[in-house]
């Protein structure tokens, strides 16, 4: 007999058996919470299945983005609008700026990241406002960015979200047996070869999804992860993308 679950994004997650218990997920580290009801904006939260934890988004943007880092990231530690920065503006105005996310990689490198959509970094002023910030208050962060829809494809976000949905799916057996092929791949294969030589259905194309999200595999060059994507030995990146 198996438990079926529904996670707190409303996927149907298989327990493991009768013996599982399904735990809530702990709350989101926000410093504020955005208000849920906002005429022409999006408002919502994510769970962030290897940690478990609550992330408050307040854009399509927020939400593609928070799933990128998920995804490709296992060890980066996302911080949804984390404390405001207090900084002094151009006309020596004390202001204060609350990043849309910080991330901190495994050995402590934290990059505060705003989120804004191309057409309003220009008039938005983000630029300047991390200079200033960067300038006056290093300690903040290790690095600053401004990602845009530009950085935050549509086609990124797809496979971000399929990735996400495979970890909270997750079957130890059928990520075992694509495995044992993979771990022999000296260099790029398409999926749908890997799965003739493992597990050729749905489950087994989950579970290269698995394997891509745990860093085992990288998806090789753009577009939406497919049975004719290549995939090869992933490489170790630097920082959040």
């Amino acid at each position: 007999m198996v438990n079926h679950k529904t996670d707190a994004a409303g996927q149907e997650s298989d327990s493991g058996g009768p013996e599982s218990i399904w735990a809530p997920p702990s709350a989101s580290l926000a410093s504020r919470r955005p208000a849920l009801r906002s005429r022409g904006s999006f408002r919502g939260t994510l769970v962030n299945p290897r940690t478990r934890r609550e992330i408050v988004i307040e854009s399509n943007l927020e939400r593609d983005l928070a799933c990128i880092v998920m995804a490709h990231h296992p060890k980066t530690d996302l911080r949804d609008q984390p404390d405001p920065v207090e900084y002094v503006d151009a006309d020596g105005v004390v202001r204060e700026h609350t990043f849309d996310f910080v991330a901190i990689l495994e050995d402590g490198t934290r990059t505060a990241i705003a989120v804004k959509p191309a057409s309003k970094v220009g008039s938005s002023g983000i630029e300047s406002t991390l200079d200033l910030i960067r300038a006056q208050v290093p300690a903040f962060a290790d690095r600053f960015e401004v990602r845009t829809g530009n950085h935050i494809t549509r086609d990124r976000a797809h496979n971000a979200r399929l990735i996400l949905r495979a970890l909270r799916t997750r079957n130890a057996n059928d990520v075992a047996a694509v495995m044992a092929i993979a771990s022999t791949l000296r260099g790029s294969v398409r999926i749908g070869a890997l799965l003739a030589a493992s597990r050729n259905d749905g489950h087994g194309f989950m579970a290269v999804a698995c394997l891509i999200g745990d860093g085992v595999l990288e998806h090789v060059g753009p577009g939406r992860i497919s049975h004719a994507s290549l995939v090869r030995p992933a490489r170790t990146a630097n920082h959040p993308r």
